[in-house]
């Protein structure tokens, strides 16, 4: 996207040099990545990512103090995923955006998704310090916004994962981790951060408290869980938990799991309905670019509205 840059990472591109990348990122991982890496990190001005990041935390905020869709959603939460103790809001969020260029010829973004479920956030920050050691790239490049740098990123993390508790009565659960193609991302954020990565279906319950084994077969008892396991993995998988998720456990969570439903993209349609106000205050981005570059939320409906004829006749309306 910045053309300079661009420019110059392509003549410089060499095979070897992604080839360094891969066995770099794996070294420090402990792990093979199983998914595909790009040959090259793309380059944006800082000013659009920060409006992205600053629009999708405007529509967090808009689905937060909304009643009508926070009730709706609850009700999406299957009744053996409902787990007490929710958080007045999520740990963690991820906006998607896609790049479209509007009828001035800008390039605009445009909401793909909302999840309020943690993202592989170690692996991200340390792809970035691979790119930018094995390719060379300028020192006055970045790669974290909101006045982050590298130890403002981690500090902010493990206060946000780990809170007043010992690590070691902190984990981090997925199904099955070590099968899992994210086990590069568990991996940095078990060593970084100092917690046990932990299957969740090993967890033993005694009492009220939840414990895992560790390397000794000792059981530890669990303060605080950083939850990777996704509940439609679960629900797949038919995962049998030695625990209730509905029981009242002695436990916090890091990133509660009812938030995964609570905001995900059952929300894209109500934040593209009218009554969601579209606006610079609900996400609307600009970036000193005209108004008409309109609202980041496209037209959206429901698939049940869509089949019965008001869904369609809606999105006709929008244009779509």
């Amino acid at each position: 996207m910045i053309q300079e840059l661009r420019n110059s990472f392509n003549d410089a591109y060499r095979p070897q040099k992604y080839q360094a990348l891969l066995a770099g990122l794996k070294a420090r991982a402990g792990t093979e990545i199983e998914f595909r890496v790009a040959e090259t990190p793309i380059f944006l001005p800082k000013s659009m990512l920060e409006e992205m990041a600053q629009a999708g935390a405007a529509l967090t905020r808009r689905l937060l103090a909304w009643p009508e869709y926070l009730a709706a959603a609850r009700k999406s939460i299957p009744e053996n995923f409902r787990v007490t103790g929710d958080s007045a809001h999520p740990n963690f969020l991820t906006a998607d955006f896609a790049l479209i260029r509007d009828a001035e010829g800008y390039l605009v973004p445009r909401l793909v998704e909302l999840q309020a479920f943690p993202s592989v956030y170690a692996y991200q920050a340390m792809l970035n310090e691979e790119y930018a050691r094995i390719f060379g790239l300028p020192d006055q490049l970045g790669y974290f916004l909101g006045g982050l740098d590298r130890n403002g990123f981690w500090e902010l993390f493990r206060r946000t994962v780990v809170g007043n508790h010992a690590p070691e009565n902190v984990i981090l659960t997925e199904v099955d981790p070590q099968h899992q193609k994210t086990l590069p991302d568990f991996l940095l954020t078990s060593k970084e951060l100092g917690i046990a990565l932990v299957d969740i279906a090993t967890l033993v319950p005694i009492g009220d408290k939840l414990h895992y084994r560790d390397d000794s077969g000792r059981l530890i008892p669990v303060d605080r869980i950083y939850n990777r396991a996704i509940a439609d993995e679960m629900m797949a998988r038919e995962i049998k938990l030695p625990f209730s998720l509905t029981g009242s456990w002695d436990v916090e969570w890091a990133g509660h799991p009812n938030w995964y439903f609570l905001i995900s993209k059952f929300s894209v349609p109500w934040l593209a309905a009218p009554q969601a106000a579209p606006g610079l205050e609900n996400g609307e981005v600009t970036s000193g670019r005209p108004r008409s570059s309109g609202p980041v939320v496209p037209p959206a409906v429901f698939l049940t509205d869509f089949l019965s004829g008001e869904g369609f006749a809606q999105l006709r309306a929008a244009g779509v």
